[in-house]
């Protein structure tokens, strides 16, 4: 399954429960977005007067922990907060830089990519521990932690990559298509 907000996503919870009968459970404060079930996919339209900084658009997602879920923002993505520690995430593609999204990573099944399309600001992913990861980011960053390391700056193409990597099946593979200031991986 995949579920796509558009045109971004803000204010917004994603949690998942293993012990949930539906495949999601959606509820927001607010204006509401229109929800389109489609195969195998949920569409969260915000209406056209949605602009990120508006707080109107709070809400909360949860997700069924027993469905492979990809999860898509097509625009901006600011204050969210994503614990999907229990899930089979098949993917994340961020489409519109972030701002205040921290990330709670489950175990990967395969290689699942992550993808942040712009630039990020205080982006934070926590990852299992032992879990490998190839991290890119294509601009320049400010204010980097990764792997145990902190750096005051990092140039652009900056590549980290833990040792076994390549020998692992089951692994992340984060690229961000941009400059990042106060970005976190643990």
């Amino acid at each position: 399954m995949k579920i796509a907000f558009v045109p971004g996503a803000a204010d917004l919870t994603l949690k998942v429960d293993p012990a949930m009968a539906e495949p999601y459970k959606l509820s927001f404060d607010g204006v509401l977005p229109e929800v389109r079930p489609v195969i195998d996919e949920v569409v969260v339209d915000f209406p056209r007067s949605f602009h990120i900084g508006d707080r109107r658009h709070g809400g909360q997602i949860v997700l069924n922990a027993a469905t492979p879920w990809a999860v898509e923002v097509q625009g901006r993505t600011a204050r969210v907060d994503a614990d999907l520690r229990e899930l089979w995430l098949a993917g994340l593609d961020l489409q519109g830089g972030v701002e205040h999204v921290h990330v709670d990573l489950p175990e990967p099944h395969g290689r699942v990519p992550v993808r942040v399309a712009g630039g990020a600001a205080d982006l934070t992913f926590r990852r299992p521990a032992g879990v490998p990861v190839r991290l890119a980011v294509a601009g320049g960053s400010t204010r980097l932690t990764v792997g145990g390391q902190h750096f005051a700056t990092a140039p652009p193409k900056y590549v980290f990559t833990d040792p076994g990597l390549e020998e692992s099946e089951d692994r992340y593979d984060i690229l961000i298509a941009g400059g990042t200031d106060a970005l976190t991986l643990v």
